[in-house]
């Protein structure tokens, strides 16, 4: 049974100027994955040699499915970001008017300072956090959450998304969603760049259990090699549809 997510803005002025959500399938994609070849060696088919066959991450399901699960949040306009001295930052975006407000909630220019910092240090990443600003509100349906999370797999972007969970059919207002931007990175983020990505689940009750019975893996490993590629694909995964 299709399951049904709503997007509603913040504004009666959003719509038509701040992108809504929109399936990550059509916007998280990112282009070397798309270049990458679906063979090594420059082969032109699958090929076995010496136990193992000549696919690349292209022919991974569990990799796409990454990508392309759940909605993205996109940026609704260019955004540049320049170095200054004293470890500033400058942050701009062309002012359309009070109609197209800005992607990210911090003054033009943002100084590292040790009262603005309430996430730890990460290597490679500037210390200070800036804020995306959605527009949109997501509602799911009663019993329903969604876990929010940098773009899966997207380490080619210029920052990084924290992720976490809401219960987006009780609180779904857009909020603010924190990010790091890449150490010493300066240019321009472009409109359309997927800003973070959440995936609807339903909420229950887990218990986990351990067992030192590893036949089941065996078996498994035993069907996987049955075939030279392709198996989980064909017999074990389950298509997704977000639309």
């Amino acid at each position: 049974m299709t399951k049904h997510i709503e997007f509603y803005p913040t504004d009666f002025g959003i719509e038509g100027v701040c992108n809504p959500p929109i399936p990550a399938v059509h916007a998280n994609i990112p282009d070397w994955f798309r270049k990458t070849p679906k063979y090594r060696y420059n082969d032109t088919e699958v090929n076995v040699l010496n136990g193992e066959n000549n696919l690349t991450i292209k022919n991974c399901i569990p990799l796409l499915e990454g990508f392309t699960s759940g909605y993205v949040m996109t940026l609704h306009k260019d955004i540049q970001i320049k170095r200054l001295e004293n470890k500033k930052v400058l942050i701009t975006w062309i002012d359309g008017g009070s109609n197209q407000p800005g992607p990210i909630t911090v003054r033009p220019f943002y100084e590292e300072k040790t009262e603005n910092r309430s996430f730890p240090a990460v290597d490679g990443f500037d210390r200070p956090e800036f804020n995306w600003m959605p527009f949109w509100n997501i509602k799911t349906p009663p019993g329903y959450s969604c876990i929010f999370t940098h773009p899966i797999n997207r380490l080619d972007l210029p920052f990084y998304t924290l992720g976490g969970i809401m219960d987006t059919d009780k609180w779904g207002e857009a909020g603010n969603h924190p990010f790091l931007l890449k150490s010493n990175w300066e240019g321009i983020i472009q409109k359309g760049t997927p800003m973070f990505q959440f995936i609807p689940f339903k909420r229950e009750d887990w218990k986990s259990d351990i067992t030192k019975n590893n036949n089941r893996y065996m078996k498994m490993l035993s069907l996987r090699d049955s075939v030279v590629s392709g198996w989980y694909k064909r017999y074990a995964w389950s298509t997704k549809r977000y639309r």
